[in-house]
Parts: C-alpha cells; structure tokens; sequence
C-alpha cells in the first residue's frame, strides 16, 4: 500500500512524502502508482516549471517522494502554491476511495 503523508501547519500544507507500493499491478502496468507518482510531482513541477519556486525534495532509491517547504521562499505566491497542494490532496483523496487497499492519505497537524 501507498501511504501519502501530507503534513499542515496552521491549515497550510507545508510538506508531503509517500511510502510503500501499490501493487494493485506488475511493475510498469500499475495505474494506482503511476496515478499516485502524477499526483505528486505535478505540484513539485508546477513550483518549479511555472512558479520558478525551489522547494526542498528527494527522491529516495526506491522512488519515493520527500518534499519540504517550510524554509522556502514563496516570493508572494501563496496562493498560487496552495492551490497545487490541495488540488494534489484533492487527486490522492479520489485515489484513496477508489482503490482503498492501495493508497492511503494521512493528513497530519504540526503543532
């Protein structure tokens, strides 16, 4: 099972990273995880590509996803970087009640 943390602070998203494997299918046939990985990396690509932010991430051997922006800097666009994360949030949550034995969303509130 995919496991997608997404951490908030005050409500904000302030970083996401996911655990496990799907394995709904064989490697390279597996919509869950390819959805899941689309899911994730397109708020990654869109601060970067489009919003030309730099958010702190990594991509661990086995391909799962670590990204952190609580030390970034956001050059005004809050706004535009909330709606990314909670559209992602949206895309895992759809996943999560469609294929409930393979994806799982846990939303956690630092303190």
């Amino acid at each position: 099972m995919i496991r997608v943390t997404v951490v908030r602070k005050n409500g904000n998203i302030t970083g996401y990273y996911a655990k496990g494997h799907a394995e709904y299918a064989e490697l390279g046939s597996d919509i869950v995880c390819a959805a899941a990985s689309t899911a994730m990396q397109n708020p990654l690509a869109g601060m970067q590509e489009v919003l030309r932010l730099n958010p702190q991430y990594g991509f661990d051997d086995d391909g799962y996803i670590t990204v952190t922006l609580d030390r970034m800097n956001f050059q005004g666009k809050e706004k535009e970087v909330s709606s990314l994360l909670e559209t992602m949030v949206v895309m895992i949550r759809e996943l999560e009640r469609n294929y409930p034995k393979n994806i799982k969303l846990v939303e956690k509130e630092e303190k």
